[in-house]
């Protein structure tokens, strides 16, 4: 294929980015009460909160999806049937977790360091899921790295933005199952040049999501949960990336347990 093909339609790449951030940029000067729907079942009260924030948020993960789709449609021809939606992926969960903690600030410095550094990672995703199309394109190396790198960020900013809003279990378990899930489907999928390994990220959906319960009860700072959760995610990937190397326990284990253990080890040394 042509070189020119393999390059970012630019002007396709501005207006999906200037409608994202132009959506979380206006939305703290938009005030819309919020609506509560709550639902009184025998022994338990189901309670939920709709703010505009979080409808922003969603709006933007559409936004994300559509704008990766329309981007890519200069490279259809590379794409086999369904293969596209595993490029939707990433940058919708990646637009989606920029509103999160946008939504809980006020407009301040630290409001607008999230905004700009959220702005540059949802870029990078942009690009990078746009190269690793072709796994042959020389820059393939390092757009799987970076994808990887921001998948992980993507999961520390939504736990520690979702502890940090105190809600429900019910709420923010189904987050966590999922995010973690398509995360690590990803990266494995990236890392081991577009091997499908499923299972390995149900397993890794299933134990991040039995460990979030139990911290959900802990008296757990949200950077310490945030960490103590991606590293578990990122040491679960490293043991399946491993294991389906070497074929055996014994030699997988052991670095995703020290990574395991730096992960946990400085979530307990950060001040309570």
């Amino acid at each position: 294929m042509s070189d020119s093909k393999k390059k970012l339609d630019t002007n396709r790449f501005s207006v999906v980015m200037a409608v994202i951030l132009l959506a979380y940029s206006i939305s703290p000067f938009i005030k819309i009460p919020d609506r509560e729907l709550i639902m009184q079942l025998p022994g338990f009260l189901f309670l939920l909160r709709a703010d505009y924030s979080g409808l922003v948020s969603i709006l933007s993960a559409g936004l994300g999806a559509t704008g990766m789709a329309w981007l890519l449609q200069t490279r259809s021809d590379e794409l086999a049937d369904g293969k596209e939606l595993e490029h939707l992926l990433l940058p919708a969960l990646t637009a989606w977790a920029i509103g999160v903690p946008l939504g809980a600030l006020e407009i301040n410095l630290q409001w607008w360091a999230v905004f700009i550094f959220g702005g540059f990672i949802l870029a990078a995703v942009f690009l990078s899921e746009f190269i690793v199309i072709d796994l042959d394109d020389q820059r393939a190396n390092l757009a799987i790295i970076g994808l990887s790198a921001v998948a992980y960020v993507v999961d520390l900013i939504l736990c520690v933005a979702l502890r940090a809003a105190s809600i429900r279990l019910y709420l923010t378990l189904p987050v966590y199952f999922i995010a973690a899930g398509v995360i690590s489907w990803r990266v494995l999928k990236l890392r081991q040049r577009g091997n499908n390994r499923m299972h390995w990220s149900i397993v890794t959906a299933i134990v991040t999501a039995q460990v979030a319960i139990g911290l959900h009860y802990l008296p757990v700072q949200p950077i310490q949960f945030g960490l103590i959760m991606t590293g578990l995610c990122y040491s679960i990937v490293v043991f399946a990336i491993a294991f389906d190397k070497e074929n055996a326990f014994k030699k997988s284990w052991l670095e995703a347990s020290l990574l395991l253990t730096l992960f946990i080890g400085v979530a307990l040394l950060l001040p309570s």
